[in-house]
């Protein structure tokens, strides 16, 4: 085979479509490095432009047969259906994001549909164990938790030092989330 001939784009096109490997090497080596910059460009991303240059250079091939090029249109040919691509990929997920926010927003309703007694009753089980952390421990937490001081004001306020906030604070959170992690 006269890799010469290859120049000739008519013919390149030809031998591709009787599948001829050949061509087919010489129309990668031709336009694969190009095209995959070219997606990088568009997309951003050099592995998604990879990817994209890989699934024209298939499409390509699985399509040899029904080509339809005209002349020296080859080049234009390849790009478009990489940018076809592309577009297809963006579609994609832009119809998987709002599936995504479709749910999220189906599950906030389902939430808030929800009795509004469950919610009293895990709120008066937060309530109640937070009666029973040990009185220095529950005044700790409610100073940071409720007034939301932070541990240096609680400190000066109950004359204790600021790691022994940190440890009350630790206290109260582990006994919380042991007994509460029973009901939620």
């Amino acid at each position: 085979m006269d890799q010469n001939n290859f120049k000739d784009e008519a013919y390149l096109i030809g031998r591709l479509k009787d599948g001829c490997k050949e061509a087919y090497k010489h129309i990668f080596k031709l336009y694969h490095k190009e095209l995959c910059n070219y997606m990088a460009a568009i997309c951003g991303n050099t592995k998604a432009a990879e990817d994209i240059a890989q699934q024209t250079f298939i499409k390509i091939w699985d399509k040899r047969s029904k080509l339809n090029i005209g002349d020296n249109k080859l080049k234009r040919y390849i790009f478009r259906i990489a940018y076809n691509l592309f577009i297809d990929s963006q579609r994609k997920k832009k119809k998987e994001t709002q599936l995504l926010e479709s749910l999220k927003q189906q599950a906030y309703s389902e939430m808030i549909e929800m009795d509004p007694s469950f919610f009293e009753e895990r709120l008066k089980k937060v309530e109640e164990e937070i009666e029973n952390l040990p009185e220095q421990c529950k005044k700790v937490f409610l100073m940071s938790k409720k007034e939301g001081l932070k541990y240096r004001e609680i400190s000066e306020q109950l004359h204790i030092s600021i790691k022994t906030v940190e440890v009350h604070m630790a206290k109260a959170m582990k006994r919380l989330r042991a007994q509460l992690t029973i009901f939620f």
